[in-house]
């Protein structure tokens, strides 16, 4: 009975520390960068102002971004 409580005691206690995000600074302007890139190609793409190539070259450099954050969280050296 006292290791199931302090099973949920421990449980507990860690749960809360798990909701948020820390990054360091570099990444943390990373983000922000692409957010807001993001959003500027999902307007223009609504406007319909980009070729095809455009669009693709976009959405490559945007999943190209999104993969140095892949690389971030998995340790990979580039």
């Amino acid at each position: 009975m006292r290791r199931w409580i302090a099973v949920v005691l421990l449980a507990a206690l860690l749960l809360p520390g798990c909701s948020g995000v820390i990054m360091n600074a570099e990444y943390s302007r990373l983000l922000d960068q692409t957010v807001v890139i993001a959003d500027e190609i999902a307007k223009r793409a609504e406007a319909g102002s980009f070729t095809s190539q455009e669009m693709i070259d976009a959405l490559r450099w945007e999943a190209k971004e999104w993969h140095r954050f892949q690389d971030a969280r998995d340790g990979v050296k580039k």
